[in-house]
């Protein structure tokens, strides 16, 4: 009988055990599965190559601005000025989300994703109406 009572205590040890291993695996994944660090190296992924195609378009317009010396349109440089401070803004998320903790993630992601979507827009806007003024 000892031997019964101990064999289910063990059976009921190891359960509960794996149990807890399993939930604890769990709570580092969304309901995809993707992981915590997964989610931010595709968020820095998108950020990143957001700020290259603007880091491009800063220095064609740099260019042109410069090539027009006094003669620039008084528009293509607050188009400058304003893309300038959206790739800060950029910047400054892609800061926030390298320093993200799993603890933070949620409302970094949150942010980081409708500012990126902000940008990103603005962004499309802002090549359409740069392409009219060239």
């Amino acid at each position: 009988m000892k031997s019964n009572n101990l064999s289910a205590f063990i059976i009921t040890a190891l359960l509960l055990i794996g149990s807890l291993f399993m939930v604890q695996c769990g709570d580092a994944s969304d309901e995809y599965g993707s992981t915590f660090e997964e989610e931010r190296e595709e968020l820095l992924s998108d950020l990143e190559s957001l700020k290259e195609d603007m880091d491009e378009q800063i220095e064609d317009l740099a260019s042109r601005i410069e090539d027009a010396g006094d003669e620039a349109d008084e528009g293509l440089e607050e188009a400058y000025d304003e893309l300038r401070d959206d790739r800060s803004e950029l910047e400054r998320a892609i800061d926030n989300v390298k320093d993200a903790s799993e603890d933070t993630w949620a409302n970094v992601k949150s942010e980081t994703e409708d500012l990126y979507e902000n940008i990103s827009s603005r962004f499309s806007e802002w090549r359409d109406d740069i392409s009219d003024r060239l």
